[in-house]
């Protein structure tokens, strides 16, 4: 048994999103390249080799 009405929204809501992928996208790629420039930064300074 399929409830229609909320598999319907939740396609449109997934449809609004679509014009903002693009730049949620690079929003993401950014916060993973900060979280891992900033944990390498954190390692080395607690005396871990860098890892080229």
């Amino acid at each position: 048994m399929y409830n229609w009405v909320v598999q319907d929204a939740i396609v449109a809501f997934v449809n609004s999103l679509m014009p903002d992928f693009p730049r949620q996208e690079m929003l993401y790629q950014q916060g993973l390249t900060d979280f891992a420039t900033i944990m390498s930064n954190l390692l080395t300074s607690l005396g871990y080799p860098p890892v080229s």
